[in-house]
């Protein structure tokens, strides 16, 4: 028998029948279960919420996971002492206005910016990152990604694309974890409602530099590799929109 890491999806279900579905979490000790409570921010006010149904659900591949769902619970703002709903607040506008404001300097330099974020109350899971960079076949990557880890597809054996191209995202991988849990010299990083957003700045050439940082998190967001990690990737748009 082969065991499978536990898995949970969250959705927010609206009082006006709205729901909001996030995306595939690995399920770990002291995960969300029923009877949580949380808040999340909602045009730059916090809203709270409780898990209050929970059962088994299977993925369009069959694949089992447990399907939570929270509802409003409306017992937010008057319950939420002043100095810590300030102090939140002031954290989610630092972090929205400091990558704004990356994106515009990278714009007024010609430069390209890539962004990924870390949801709130969620940790990376380099791991999986690393399992799910080990487990890629040749299928699931595209033409652009061979060469941006390095293959020269008019010379190399075809055979030898793949072990190319996991060995450059392992490189990545390593590099970009390194840099986020140490000084940040090369990758930004900034709090924003409770969870992270990181941020890189290169040219187009830089997305197959094996030495840039913007050629790190470009590549290992084309593989899938940090959407493995718990990191999803932002738009200007998203950011504006929050």
């Amino acid at each position: 028998m082969i065991g499978k890491p536990a898995r949970y999806r969250l959705q927010l279900a609206y009082p006006d029948g709205r729901e909001e579905i996030g995306g595939f979490r690995r399920y770990r000790p002291g995960g969300p279960q029923l009877g949580h409570a949380f808040t999340t921010l909602e045009d730059g006010h916090p809203i709270s919420w409780t898990i209050d149904d929970e059962e088994l659900a299977h993925d369009e591949q069959g694949e089992p996971y447990l399907a939570l769902t929270a509802h409003r619970d409306f017992d937010e703002v008057e319950e939420l002492p002043d100095h810590e709903l300030e102090h939140a607040l002031a954290q989610r506008d630092r972090g929205l206005d400091a990558a704004l404001g990356a994106v515009d300097r990278a714009a007024s330099e010609g430069l390209s910016i890539e962004l990924v974020a870390l949801e709130p109350g969620e940790e990376s899971d380099w791991e999986e990152a690393g399992r799910y960079i080990d487990s890629l076949v040749f299928e699931e990557i595209d033409d652009d990604l061979f060469e941006q880890c390095g293959v020269d597809v008019d010379n190399e054996p075809r055979e030898t694309w793949l072990d190319t191209v996991k060995e450059r995202l392992r490189e990545d991988l390593e590099r970009f974890r390194g840099d986020v849990e140490d000084d940040h010299d090369e990758i930004e990083e900034w709090d924003f409602r409770d969870g992270a957003i990181f941020a890189a700045v290169g040219a187009d050439e830089d997305e197959a530099n094996p030495d840039s940082a913007y050629g790190w998190m470009i590549r290992l967001v084309d593989a899938g590799a940090l959407g493995a990690a718990g990191l999803s990737r932002v738009r200007k748009a998203e950011l504006t929109v929050s």
